[in-house]
């Protein structure tokens, strides 16, 4: 696969009897017998795959179901643009749950067997299935789909979600078109994602409470629209998700300090991962997917984000972050769009924090520098 050298996938060439015009469609039936290997030379090993008893997941991210386009890393990521309705059956031994976070329309029984058919509820730009004889929980428009062996940790996880939806709500403002999300558990180091009505969540956050943030970094990520910059994007949304994970530690979890604490870590791990890229200094933000140091955009993004809270307030911040979702939930929005938003805020020091942030290196002087983020601030308020 072009970008990843190690990755090997099959790749298939359709060539098309007619053209196809704009709007309409074309119907491909693809038909595929044998084994499928996995996800095997540290490939993006948080994101593995496994069929067989007693847990199986299909997923994105290992090609488990066809991907248009070529087999290159570029169009791996840029299905995150686009979006699509899914229909599809699935059919286990009958003591097996399918979970998936779409509508279940409909189970079928016959000779030892179900089928369960799923269709999305909102369009979608991924299709996960996790299989296992899971139990189902229900309460208010939220599914958790949990091992069995842990019914605990199931009330206490829909308790948590229901405590950190609430938050969200208060600061951004309710989801558009909210219907219903699952928390589907899976297996440690299976690798937690977010699509738009469901979440694979890793199996520590439903016996402990020292992995909280899980929740609230993922359920964050609800309040982001779809990112319309060209491939690659910087990501900066999962910096902002870090941030708020621990923002909503500290009032959730009465952990007074926590945010300041984690930026420290934060800024200790950039400059850790900083010295092992000889082009970190020079790269701003917004280049970090040109750049491929997506990993970046957790630590660096989540100071970024730090400061502009502290810069201009809760209240403030919580508006901005809730008007650009409303503003854009629709037609997807671009860092360019942000960072417009943030230069109209009525703060002093907007449009330096601005271009020294997303569009420039001199904070990552300041990291290196071992500033806290009180002393950042300082220097847009002078």
């Amino acid at each position: 696969m072009e970008g990843i050298p190690k990755l090997q996938v099959n790749s298939v060439n359709i060539k098309l009897l007619e053209k196809v015009e704009l709007g309409e469609r074309y119907k491909v039936n693809i038909s595929y017998e044998g084994y499928i290997l996995g996800n095997t030379d540290g490939i993006g090993a948080a994101y593995r795959e496994r069929i067989e008893e007693p847990f199986t997941i299909l997923r994105y991210e290992t090609f488990a179901y066809p991907h248009p386009g070529p087999p290159t890393l570029e169009n791996l990521f840029s299905v995150m643009f686009f979006s699509y309705d899914y229909n599809v059956k699935v059919t286990v031994p009958k003591h097996l749950v399918v979970a998936n976070g779409g509508e279940l329309l409909k189970t079928t029984h016959m000779d030892g067997q179900v089928s369960y058919k799923y269709r999305n509820i909102k369009p979608a730009w991924r299709m996960d299935f996790a299989i296992a004889s899971y139990e189902i929980l229900e309460e208010d428009g939220f599914k958790i789909f949990y091992f069995p062996e842990i019914e605990e940790g199931a009330d206490r996880v829909m308790g948590l979600v229901k405590k950190t939806m609430e938050l969200y709500y208060q600061w951004f403002g309710p989801l558009k078109d909210f219907i219903s999300f699952s928390i589907i558990q899976i297996p440690e180091g299976y690798g937690a994602q977010t699509d738009v009505t469901s979440v694979l969540q890793s199996g520590e956050v439903f016996t402990s409470d020292d992995y909280n943030v899980q929740i609230y970094h993922e359920l964050s990520h609800l309040w982001h629209p779809m990112e319309t910059e060209p491939f690659p994007p910087c990501r900066w949304n999962e910096g902002l998700a870090t941030f708020l994970q621990n923002l909503v530690a500290e009032k959730l979890d009465n952990k007074p300090g926590f945010l300041n604490r984690m930026s420290n870590y934060m800024k200790q791990k950039f400059v850790s991962q900083c010295k092992n890229r000889p082009d970190c200094m020079e790269t701003p933000l917004i280049d970090y997917g040109q750049t491929l140091m997506f990993d970046f955009s957790y630590n660096k993004g989540m100071i970024l984000f730090h400061v502009l809270y502290e810069l201009i307030g809760h209240d403030a911040f919580m508006n901005l972050i809730g008007s650009y979702y409303n503003k854009y939930y629709q037609t997807g929005g671009s860092t360019h769009e942000l960072t417009a938003m943030i230069k109209e805020l009525p703060y002093e020091g907007l449009s330096r924090f601005v271009d020294e942030w997303f569009y420039g290196v001199e904070s990552n002087e300041y990291l290196f520098q071992g500033m806290s983020v009180e002393e950042i601030v300082a220097i847009y308020k002078r």
